[in-house]
């Protein structure tokens, strides 16, 4: 009941938002996801099928955009209560679980109304991490289950059949199979014992590896994507990108959808990200016996947002969707250090105005989502230098009528980057509103 609560107060404002930027490529102009016999025809040629489901199951229910709002609230709203259950099952583990009871609840609602995952719950592209999400906690929880129930089905059948969900709606759930070792080290297992009832996700991961190369979409992608950067390039800027996100989970207060994060190519230019790591990785060791939840908590993060894009580095440099999955054990670990640091009556006051503080930048963050005008104008406040958001802006503007602004806009994209093609076709195509199917490349 709390946890739908706070997931309706977080975001009913956000039920009567447009789509926006990618839904457009993935979506509303994607035949493939319009019909059944279009997402079938698919199969065989993209990427994400489970994905695109979800996509054409809102396209033939008719509800508009609405529908898909609502499907991305729903789904959160199960996130949320997931991170409930495998926070009640951690909490079981720890000698200090009589007075850590409520912890559980306050993880899942600190995950539930925390503002940096609007770019994954109200941006309706932003369901590739959020279903995903949904899959992987659920084969953690099935594992979880399993393993304490003592059960063949959960552990051999339900486990792995999650696990290829989870690669149906998005591929970086790949790293599932560390997750659960990383789960029964936090939880003071041995790897050697732990690593044996798990060989049919090991299995399953070993398939979908072999799948994705034999695949020409999925190797396309990663052929592309191992292109991007060298070796050294990608751990500078993973790195910056991991001091990046902890920051903007830390202190959600500059929220954007596109950061202007530079691409680095040694780590001489990364020297504060690198401490920032450093010591990050430093706590996680020294904490690990005496406080496993700090130490789980820095791990399950590191796993999710470093190992995977240093030798497949993503175009975005980083997203705040990908905290999603990302940030659930440190909303753990801060709700256990704020129980064991604090008495009843200061325990409720510190959680209730958490709470408060983070709903409310969580309704102030979705108005931002209201359109594409107010998206990236706040975007372009926060990345100015950056092209692309620039030529973001103008598309808005251009299909508002406003063409003074939008040329400006699009003028100030070439500027920052005379290479972007995008930019000089919309400028290029700026007068010729008339012309049949409207002339304009989206971004």
């Amino acid at each position: 009941m709390w946890l739908t609560l706070a997931v309706c107060i977080g975001y009913a404002n956000v039920l009567g938002g447009a789509f926006q930027f990618d839904d457009y490529n993935v979506i509303v102009d994607e035949p493939q996801v319009h019909t059944w016999a279009g997402w079938l025809g698919g199969l065989g040629s993209g990427i994400r099928p489970l994905l695109k489901f979800s996509y054409t199951l809102n396209w033939a229910m008719g509800m508009g955009v609405a529908g898909f709002h609502l499907a991305n609230l729903l789904i959160h709203g199960v996130n949320a209560f997931l991170v409930y259950r495998l926070a009640r099952a951690y909490i079981r583990q720890q000698w200090q679980r009589d007075s850590l009871r409520q912890a559980p609840l306050l993880a899942a609602l600190l995950f539930a109304v925390h503002p940096i995952h609007t770019e994954a719950v109200s941006y309706i592209s932003g369901r590739s991490a959020s279903l995903m999400t949904l899959f992987y906690l659920a084969a953690l929880l099935s594992y979880v289950t399993g393993r304490t129930r003592g059960s063949s089905i959960h552990m051999y059948v339900i486990t792995p059949l999650l696990f290829i969900l989870a690669l149906g709606v998005k591929e970086t759930a790949i790293t599932f199979p560390l997750a659960l070792l990383t789960w029964e080290l936090a939880c003071g297992g041995r790897w050697q014992i732990a690593i044996r009832p798990q060989w049919p996700v090991w299995a399953v991961s070993a398939c979908a590896v072999l799948f994705f190369i034999i695949s020409d979409s999925y190797f396309a992608q990663m052929q592309r994507s191992a292109a991007f950067s060298g070796l050294q390039g990608n751990i500078a800027t993973q790195i910056s990108s991991f001091a990046y996100l902890l920051r903007q989970w830390a202190l959600p207060l500059w929220l954007n959808i596109d950061p202007d994060l530079p691409l680095r190519t040694g780590l001489s230019g990364a020297l504060l990200p690198l401490f920032c790591f450093i010591a990050a990785f430093v706590v996680m060791l020294i904490f690990w016996r005496r406080r496993p939840w700090l130490g789980f908590a820095l791990t399950w993060a590191m796993l999710q947002l470093i190992p995977l894009y240093l030798f497949l580095p993503r175009i975005d440099i980083a997203n705040e969707r990908q905290m999603y999955l990302a940030g659930w054990p440190l909303f753990l670990a801060l709700s256990i250090e704020l129980m064991l640091w604090l008495n009843i009556a200061a325990l409720r006051l510190a959680a209730a105005a958490l709470l408060l503080g983070l709903v409310s930048l969580t309704i102030l963050r979705n108005q931002v989502y209201a359109n594409e005008i107010s998206l990236w104008e706040d975007t372009v406040a926060k990345s100015p230098d950056k092209a692309r958001v620039h030529n973001n802006l103008g598309h808005a503007y251009r299909l508002s009528n406003r063409n003074d602004d939008a040329r400006r806009e699009f003028t100030t994209a070439l500027e920052l980057d005379p290479r972007l093609y995008q930019a000089r076709y919309n400028l290029l195509r700026l007068d010729d509103e008339n012309e049949e199917g409207g002339g304009t490349l989206r971004p």
